[in-house]
């Protein structure tokens, strides 16, 4: 019932093509019929598009037929679907959260902006990027496309994320117009219905006036807001919050339209931040509040594209998506992002000229390498407006303002290297008269990219202040302060004293504390992975940055696993040196498969069958592979002693004469993760066949069955390579599917019959019957002239196994299938 009530949403919500309605349709009219077998009602016969079949019109004979259609239907959709659902249930590793906001109900004397984001209360930090409403002072919301819909979806988060011991929806509440807050006699409750539509159209005309007033690139900018003469400040108005784990715990208990309270508290003399933290630790507080917004939300389940699917009529039309600032559990290709989030944190400030502490306001823009702004690249966060510039909130006589507002840049990666970050310092006067005349008495700059290519660290940085001397410079120097050092740690470096240049002085007991955070699939702040993406460039070191990525974290590798897959595979493909650098991409991608195979990276193995499926092109790579494994199985049994006398691993590759003991793990690893080496083996084979009109395939099958005959022999050897030849035997079933493709599978079950009957007597005898089960429940013996090579074989194995003076044991029984027994006898 609940999938049907779920099928029914989909069709009621109109948001679905003619194809999917179809699709809809017909998995609700076998839901439908599945329902009526369980409560033994009549069966109904439809036509192909699941319509009720008109029996006065239709003959005997093709009722008949269409009834039998539907007794097979039905019972192929009782058996399948609730295994189906329990897979794909399973098979989930993202979890979203739908907001839908209904009304802010506090007294309003001015614009403001609603900034709602998920929020860490144990690390006090936020989850995801913000989302931004505009709420007006009429009490609705500032942009038509928002009126009566407000909604966006938190993405990305993680199991971890919603099994946090303290997560809440935060929402801070931000005033737009003057210094002071105007004083209004009317309690204005922010309910749709309250003003009439002339009104909203002149609030977001206002608002959009303002917003698209581009940003000015120079220095000597007055600041003075074009459009009306209100002075349009960020002021800290007040934070709601609502504590989701009675949420997440109940899901079900909140779904539909029941709507829920965030209390509000409004800001005293305290920061956005400071407030919220006694609201969390609070609650008494939140409980005594009149004012607060309405919101609902729901907890979805499953990527982006499986959540439209599921619930087009939730997530489709005007509904936002805001991203958790880090990465999902799984990265597929295809998934490019490359946002930065910046915190600005807080700042210290002497007073100068003046009598009290400044109302400061930090204007941040992107800038090119010649110092000029980029417009558009900035924005709030999920579904908001690009900006040319960001404006901080303004504290009042505050000289050690304390912000913590993140804002998001999307820079194009081409232009990411030759950008930096511009913040303008500027006191906001009370006074309209003198705040128009006030000019920015200070800067602090930061480049997005380091002298070695990497990207800002994500930590937290402080940045030197300059101050701005407005007579010394022109439109030909404003730029000079490229030339100073950025950041505190760099001053060390500085000889001579206080840097300056012209127009611009060192300003000691100011700073600036910014935090980056750099969500990336295509830019990475280690060196290591940067130096083989850029291999090409550097092939004098390409032997150094191989190396280095055997030791670089799983979690850096698997954020860019298919770059440095491609990267790999064109080095084998490309590279002038087989002999030094074959076998040292072998082992990269062997550290690559380890660790998908980490029980913590174990989702990303889905990630790598797709890159294989569909992103890999290497079409010469095989012939290499097969003769790295070759080589690694041959001279382990030929037990080839190393030339340095400790038995590790050479560090290079030369046919026989490569150094390898019989106990490395070298050749463990390889016949363990030879699956999918097998794979890429595979699939470049069929790439350069459909490339090539299958040439070379006589050469491709011969160096197939070497490679055959090399796995024969090594099931043959009685030394200690127990571990190698138990890996083989344990994924010979995989591989005998996949080669199917590209291989005779006839030849390949005479093959399989050979390494089965070469298993040393009295050696891997369960390793050599889970084989057999595995085999028989594979692809290549539903073949019947397959079957007719492998039965016998099979059949004498267990034969003789039952026959011996050993106890069959519990794990025999486990281990060879009802159907194997069936299919012997």
């Amino acid at each position: 019932m609940l999938e049907l009530i779920r099928l029914r949403s989909q069709l009621l919500s109109g948001n679905l093509p003619v194809d999917e309605m179809k699709d809809i349709r017909l998995k609700a009219t076998s839901e439908i019929d599945t329902g009526n077998k369980i409560l033994r009602l009549d069966m109904v016969v439809r036509d192909e598009s699941g319509n009720i079949l008109n029996i006065d019109k239709t003959s005997t004979t093709q009722l008949y037929e269409h009834h039998l259609n539907a007794v097979d239907r039905i019972k192929r959709a009782s058996t399948s679907t609730g295994k189906n659902r329990i897979v794909e249930t399973m098979n989930r590793h993202s979890h979203n959260l739908l907001l839908s906001v209904h009304n802010f109900v506090c007294r309003l004397c001015e614009d403001t902006e609603i900034l709602f984001t998920l929020y860490d209360g144990e690390e006090m930090r936020a989850i995801t990027e913000n989302y931004v409403v505009k709420w007006s002072r009429q009490g609705v919301a500032a942009d038509l496309d928002q009126f009566n819909n407000i909604k966006v979806l938190f993405t990305d988060l993680s199991g971890n994320d919603l099994s946090r011991n303290r997560i809440f929806l935060v929402a801070y509440v931000v005033r737009v117009g003057a210094m002071e807050g105007k004083d209004t006699d009317s309690r204005r409750s922010s309910m749709a219905n309250s003003v009439g539509s002339s009104s909203v159209g002149k609030t977001k005309g206002q608002l959009t006036s303002q917003m698209s007033n581009p940003a000015s690139p120079g220095l000597n900018s007055s600041g003075t807001e074009s459009g009306g003469h209100e002075q349009q400040m960020r002021r800290p108005f007040g934070v709601a919050t609502m504590d989701l784990k009675p949420i997440i715990k109940r899901s079900e208990d909140f779904k539909g339209d029941s709507q829920l309270k965030m209390p509000f508290i409004a800001c005293e003399k305290e920061s956005l931040e400071s407030t919220l933290k006694k609201l969390i630790t609070n609650k008494d507080l939140g409980e005594k509040s009149e004012s607060g917004i309405w919101i609902s939300v729901d907890i979805l389940h499953g990527d982006i594209k499986q959540v439209k699917e599921e619930y087009p009529h939730l997530v489709l039309g005007n509904v936002a998506f805001a991203r958790k600032m880090g990465f999902p559990e799984v990265i597929f290709p295809g998934d490019v992002r490359n946002d930065l989030y910046l915190t600005l944190v807080s700042g210290e400030f002497s007073k100068g000229s003046k009598s009290s502490d400044k109302n400061i306001e930090v204007t941040a823009v992107v800038c090119n390498r010649s110092g000029e702004a980029i417009p558009g690249v900035i924005c709030y966060g999920g579904g908001g407006t690009p900006l040319n510039e960001y404006k901080s909130v303004i504290y009042y006589h505050d000289d050690k303002p304390k912000w913590n507002e993140t804002y998001k840049i999307d820079v194009p990666i081409e232009e990411f290297k030759q950008c930096h970050l511009r913040f303008t310092f500027k006191h906001r006067s009370s006074n309209e008269a003198k705040d128009r005349t006030e000019k920015p008495f200070g800067l602090s700059f930061v480049k997005l990219m380091n002298d070695d290519g990497t990207t800002l660290q994500h930590k937290r940085h402080q940045l030197l202040v300059y101050k701005i001397d407005h007579k010394k410079f022109d439109h030909d120097t404003q730029y000079n302060y490229l030339q100073l050092p950025a950041l505190a740690d760099e001053l060390a470096n500085v000889s001579g004293g206080k840097p300056s240049v012209s127009g611009f002085s060192l300003a000691s007991k100011d700073n600036l504390t910014i935090e980056t955070n750099l969500c990336s699939t295509k830019l990475t702040q280690n060196v290591d992975i940067l130096g083989l993406l850029n291999w090409s460039s550097r092939k004098e070191k390409m032997e150094e940055s191989l190396n280095a990525l055997m030791n670089v974290k799983g979690e850096e590798v698997v954020k860019f696993l298919q770059d440095i897959l491609d990267a790999l595979f064109n080095i084998l493909v490309l590279n002038e040196d087989p002999v030094k650098f074959d076998n040292l991409v072998f082992r990269c991608l062997l550290r690559l498969i380890e660790i998908v195979y980490d029980l913590k990276y174990q989702h990303f193995q889905s990630v790598l069958d797709l890159y294989i499926n569909e992103s890999f092109s290497a079409t010469l790579a095989y012939e290499k592979l097969i003769n790295v494994v070759q080589t690694h199985i041959k001279n382990a049994i030929n037990n080839v002693v190393s030339s340095s006398g400790s038995g590790s691993v050479s560090g290079s590759y030369s046919g026989s004469t490569y150094a390898i003991n019989e106990n490395d793990e070298t050749l463990f690893r390889t016949t363990k993760y030879l699956q999918y080496i097998m794979k890429f083996i595979i699939r470049s084979r069929i790439l350069f066949a459909d490339l090539n009109q299958d040439k070379d395939r006589e050469l491709f099958e011969t160096m197939l069955e070497d490679l055959l005959e090399s796995f024969i022999e090594l099931i043959k050897y009685q030394n200690d390579l127990l571990k190698s030849q138990g890996a083989l035997l344990k994924y010979l079933h995989i591989i005998a599917s996949d080669l199917m493709q590209v291989y005779d599978p006839v030849k390949l079950s005479q093959r399989i019959v050979d390494i089965i009957t070469n298993v040393p007597t009295g050696r891997l005898n369960q390793s050599k019957m889970t084989c057999i089960k595995d085999v028989c429940d594979s692809k290549l013996f539903k073949l019947p002239q397959c079957r007719a090579i492998l039965l016998p074989v099979f059949c004498r194995q267990i034969k003789d196994k039952l026959e011996s003076k050993e106890e069959v044991s519990t794990w025999l029984n486990n281990i060879i299938s009802r159907e194997s027994l069936r299919i012997a006898a």
